[in-house]
């Protein structure tokens, strides 16, 4: 979780420092509206991927992993679900700096959020290592 708040704030600081150009694009524009809707659909699409892909390819496979196997997945899945939030996020605060759009920030901060429910802790592996071994 740590790599993917960095990240967002590498994001942020290039932002600032004016590497992603600020407000490219024009005010009101039918660019403005895309970028704005597509990082809406990202977010909102993403943060909900993100946590139903991870349960359907964890639960689906329990049976045939051993603890290594299934720390393995567990894993796995862990990056693969950051991955979502953090290009949701990235894409946003790109929107954000390009359109000078309130709904980039928006959309980054939800997708941020996200990370917190979906950071792996130890009670959630230990949890899911029990259902593992139960099956």
């Amino acid at each position: 979780m740590a790599v993917v708040w960095l990240i967002v704030v590498a994001a942020v600081v290039l932002g600032e420092l004016d590497v992603i150009p600020n407000g490219l694009v024009t005010p009101q524009s039918p660019e403005e509206v895309k970028l704005n809707i597509a990082a809406v659909v990202l977010t909102i699409v993403g943060i909900p991927l993100a946590i139903r892909l991870f349960t359907l390819n964890t639960t689906k496979g329990l049976r045939r992993m051993d603890n290594d196997e299934a720390l393995r997945s567990y894993h796995i899945w862990s990056v693969v679900r950051m991955g979502i939030l953090c290009i949701a996020a990235v894409f946003s605060v790109a929107v954000y700096y390009l359109a000078t759009s309130v709904s980039g920030a928006f959309c980054a901060l939800v997708a941020l959020s996200a990370t917190i429910y979906c950071w792996p802790s130890e009670s959630k592996i230990t949890s899911y290592l029990e259902d593992v071994n139960k099956e």
